[in-house]
Parts: structure tokens; C-alpha cells; sequence
């Protein structure tokens, strides 16, 4: 069996991404995608033997490039206010930056495409967000909530700004950031 060539799996991965992005994720099949890739559909079938593999792969991808977006960089000597809003700021710039892939995993998410395996790689991968919120409920610095609550008001955040500023309706600037943020700060703090 040949190996199986990254330049083409990276092709099938932008290429799943932008089509989920432009069209829908459940209406995909794989023969748009192996032709938006470049590439045969018996080609694709040497890299995944169906949609829902393919999914499943797509996913843990874009998430692991997105995790380590996050968190890389992230002065942990700054008070907790601080490294929200660097990881706010970082989560925002991905969504600006990589629009196909958060589109893509937002469907992926919602979908019935999920695999248990690709679960628990989210939890296993997502703890450091939770971790600060952890800290700060233990600090009493952020509302003693259930953290779904609070992930739910932080994500909200960062896509309506995104599709605020995507949509022209808000400029990025710092300035715009700064009061975006600080609007989500004051939902999630004590």
C-alpha cells in the first residue's frame, strides 16, 4: 500500500472546510470534495473509508491547530482578567483567520457525524479553558455558575464579534475589541 501523500490530506481537510463553510456540512458528499480537493473520490477512499471518518478527522485537526492557537503564548503570570482576555483576543483572531475551520467544527459539533472518539479528544484537549475557569470561581473572581453557562456567554461572545467585524458592521479595532470583551467580562465575573 502507497503512503498516503500530507499534501493531498491537507487538500481533502481545506477542501472539507471551505465547502462546510460555503454550502452546509450535511449536504456534502464525498465526491464534492474529493473534486474540490483535486483529487479523485477512489483517491479519498484510500484516506477515509466514509463522510463520518472523514468528519471525525477533519475535526480533530482544526481542533488541535485551534487549541494550540489559544493557548500558545499565554503569559500565565498575568492576573486571570489578563489571560481571559489574551485567550479571548487569540480565540477571536482564529475565527477572523480561519472562518472555513470554526464553521466547519460548529457544524461538526452540532451534528450526529460526532464520534465518541472525537468527544473525548475534546475534553481531553479542552482543559485549559476550563482550568481558568476553575481558578477563577475558586478565587471568587468569575460567578459561581455552571461553567456551561459561562462557556456559553465567552464563546457567544468572541462569534458575535467576529460576525460583527466579518460583516462590516464593526471595525477591528482595539479599541472595538477592548469594549467586546469588556462586555463579556462583566457577564462572566462576580
Amino acid at each position: 500500500m502507497k503512503p498516503k501523500d500530507e499534501k493531498k490530506l491537507e487538500a481533502v481537510i481545506t477542501a472539507t472546510c471551505r465547502l462546510a463553510a460555503e454550502r452546509g456540512l450535511f449536504g456534502l458528499t464525498l465526491a464534492q470534495i474529493a473534486k474540490e480537493a483535486g483529487i479523485g473520490t477512489s483517491t479519498l477512499y484510500v484516506y477515509f473509508p466514509d463522510k463520518e471518518a472523514l468528519f471525525n478527522e477533519v475535526y480533530r485537526q482544526a481542533k488541535r491547530e485551534a487549541l494550540n492557537f489559544y493557548f500558545t503564548g499565554i503569559d500565565q503570570t498575568l492576573p486571570l482578567k489578563g489571560k481571559v482576555r489574551n485567550v479571548w483576543n487569540k480565540m477571536l483572531d482564529h475565527r477572523l483567520q480561519r472562518f472555513d475551520q470554526v464553521t466547519f467544527m460548529e457544524q461538526f459539533v452540532g451534528s450526529s457525524f460526532m464520534s465518541d472518539e472525537s468527544r473525548a479528544f475534546v475534553e481531553r484537549h479542552g482543559e485549559g479553558l476550563i482550568q481558568m475557569v476553575v481558578e477563577g470561581q475558586r478565587e471568587e473572581i468569575l460567578k459561581p455558575i455552571p461553567i456551561p453557562f459561562i462557556s456559553s456567554l465567552f464563546f457567544g461572545s468572541i462569534r458575535e464579534t467576529a460576525r460583527l467585524i466579518r460583516a462590516g458592521s464593526i471595525t477591528d479595532t482595539e479599541e472595538a475589541r477592548e469594549i467586546a470583551f469588556q462586555l463579556c467580562w462583566d457577564g462572566i465575573r462576580s
